[in-house]
């Protein structure tokens, strides 16, 4: 999503921004533990599990590592509530929250057998150049998927969340850790063949490619640097700064043609609002256009024009505009026309521009935009919106509706190509892919910051598998409507829906009172990006349950609840959570699941679940 993942309206400012107690006249709170005032004065607000929350419970964030929170209080989202501190209060604050957590990194034996083999099943995030999430290399269909068993799990180490996509090849899965190291499973038993480790915490997913004579990995670290690792061995080729602010960062996946490399740019201004005093906003999102041999930057395609003085905020701070519309889609490739398709997010400042909640099309070799769709103008948004209303509010306020789903490129029966996009506005848009033309559009929910199409949708043969997030938030006019559903390519009609269903009796606070794992998850939803094969279509819920359905008819034909500890083969202590980002993957005889995801209250876990076919 966002450098920081889109926001709900309704629950955006944590605590109002307390950038420093001594700026505001609030006292800090008495505490015998080293880091604890600081913690309840500047961040316990977002953190508790109580109320209207946005962050990890402090429970969650001792499951990470000490460097993960260090990063994000000094250069990260989070790093305008730690601004004034002292340098021994800072060190005491990190020190409170990262914890005496369990947060592992162990190094298990590696693999007697460490040979490689790259025919990629799952080569990046939307399984190959369209984003079409379909995987046509499986054996697994509707008679046979009830029988997939756990075959082994991993532990993810440091981590309360799973978010990069993995790489699946016929002998091997790579996998990465927000906490910052990449791994190389042996597919069969999942033990390691080798490890990488990239210094900072890595955020987006896994792409299989060359860099130059070599078979590489490609990924986005928080610092806006891409990596290129060997994929053999797991050494570093190159590495390349691709920010153009202090607030930029990296989500959406690294797209490939030839080579070239399509790297989307991100921006965090939406999160550091939340400071009245911080000059909102001057970042915005972007497309890189790298030498995939050596790092080197071809283009760069900015998404909004330079921001400049606007206006004085209430609390008499300087107003920049404009800003946003970040890319945290991976890129869809089309070799036909020359072209890549992105989706944008919000302006984080006034005024709104034309290229926000927008589906854009760009030259392959030039970064100029070819065609553009907005299908939401006008919104301009940051975390200083909401019911606790701060000055750096931009005057549009809202609505927040991203595209955060890659748009997919497919064909219709009448051999018309188009781009079929979900946007958080619980809409599903069908452009022609020449130029852009509407051919048809969906309303599936009322859509929410955190609702409507999030991470990914799939298209197999004439069906379209939508996940619809849509928490129960109690906002004016919105009537939740999480689920899947199957759409037919050619009209939109819905052909069939899974209307999700919490299943159990909620009580209290959205997360049940602050347990890590509550017996009754406030989110069920659909988050995570679906995936298909030919007769079936996988999703994943964010009360941590895997879901195989036919895709003829919406039955439930396989689920595994994944929240529960597990025995992992590298001894890593771990636990399954909310599943949400990069959903469910099927490769040959096997389905590979991530399970845990912090962020927004959501239920955290650390680890990777491999099923097989008996």
């Amino acid at each position: 999503m966002l450098p920081f993942p889109l926001l709900l309206r309704a629950l955006t400012v944590c605590a109002v921004l307390v950038p420093a107690a001594e700026a505001t006249g609030a006292e800090t709170p008495a505490s015998t533990v080293p880091g604890e005032a600081a913690y309840q004065a500047r961040c316990a607000a977002c953190h508790t599990g109580q109320g209207k929350d946005m962050g990890p419970t402090l429970d969650a964030m001792r499951r990470m590592s000490y460097a993960q929170i260090r990063f994000a209080v000094t250069r990260g989202k989070m790093r305008e509530h730690a601004r004034g501190l002292g340098r021994e209060e800072f060190g005491a604050l990190v020190a409170f929250v990262a914890g005496d957590s369990g947060a592992q990194a162990e190094e298990a034996p590696l693999c007697a057998r460490r040979a490689i083999a790259l025919e990629a099943s799952v080569p990046g995030w939307g399984f190959g150049p369209a984003n079409t999430r379909f995987q046509g290399d499986t054996a697994i269909d509707v008679g046979n998927v009830a029988s997939l068993e756990l075959a082994w799990a991993f532990g993810l180490p440091d981590v309360a969340e799973g978010r990069s996509h993995p790489v699946v090849t016929s002998d091997t899965v790579f996998v990465a850790a927000v906490s910052g190291y990449v791994f190389a499973l042996d597919r069969e038993t999942g033990c390691t063949k080798w490890r990488h480790t990239a210094g900072t915490p890595v955020r987006t997913p896994l792409s299989l490619g060359r860099a130059g004579p070599r078979d590489a990995l490609f990924f986005g670290d928080v610092s806006s640097t891409v990596h290129a690792v060997d994929a053999l061995t797991g050494a570093p080729i190159w590495t390349r700064k691709v920010g153009l602010f202090d607030a930029s960062v990296l989500t959406g996946g690294i797209a490939q043609y030839e080579g070239t490399l399509f790297v989307p740019v991100s921006a965090f201004g939406v999160a550091l609002a939340q400071n009245p005093e911080y000059e909102c906003c001057k970042s915005h999102g972007a497309v890189q256009a790298l030498d995939a041999a050596t790092g080197e930057i071809r283009w760069t395609t900015r998404m909004t024009p330079p921001a400049e003085k606007t206006y004085l905020s209430d609390a008499g701070t300087q107003m920049w505009g404009p800003s946003g519309a970040a890319v945290w889609t991976t890129p869809t490739v089309d070799a036909e026309r020359r072209r890549i398709y992105i989706g944008t997010g919000e302006n984080t400042s006034t005024p709104a521009t034309e290229l926000s909640d927008a589906i854009v099309a760009l030259d392959m070799e030039t970064g100029e935009i070819a065609w553009s769709f907005q299908a939401t103008a006008g919104d301009a948004f940051n975390m200083a919106c909401g019911f606790r209303r701060g000055p750096s509010c931009p005057k549009e306020d809202g609505p927040d509706f991203d595209f955060g789903a890659a748009p997919v490129l497919t064909r219709l029966p009448d051999g018309r190509d188009i781009l079929v996009a979900g946007q958080k506005s619980g809409v599903v848009h069908t452009l022609d892919a020449d130029d852009g033309t509407v051919l048809w559009q969906t309303r599936l929910s009322d859509g929410t910051a955190l609702g409507g199409v999030h991470w990914g949708i799939a298209v197999s043969g004439g069906r379209v598998v939508v996940p619809v997030a849509d928490p129960e938030f109690p906002l004016p006019g919105y009537t939740p409507r999480p689920g899947v559903h199957a759409l037919d390519l050619t009209t939109g009609e819905v052909a069939w829906t899974h209307a999700a269903e919490r299943g159990c009796e909620f009580e209290g606070s959205r997360r049940g009172g602050g347990e890590a794992w509550p017996e009754c998850s406030f989110f069920y939803g659909f988050s995570a990006a679906a995936s298909a094969t030919e007769h079936l279509a996988f999703a994943a819920a964010l009360d941590g349950t895997a879901y195989a359905f036919s895709l003829d008819d919406g039955a439930i034909l396989w689920s595994y609840d994944t929240v529960r500890p597990y025995e992992t083969v590298n001894g890593v202590d771990a636990h399954g959570g909310a599943i949400d980002n990069p959903g469910i993957q099927v490769a040959g005889d096997m389905v590979f699941v991530q399970s845990g995801y912090a962020l927004f209250g959501q239920m955290p876990g650390n680890v990777l679940l491999a099923f097989r076919l008996p």
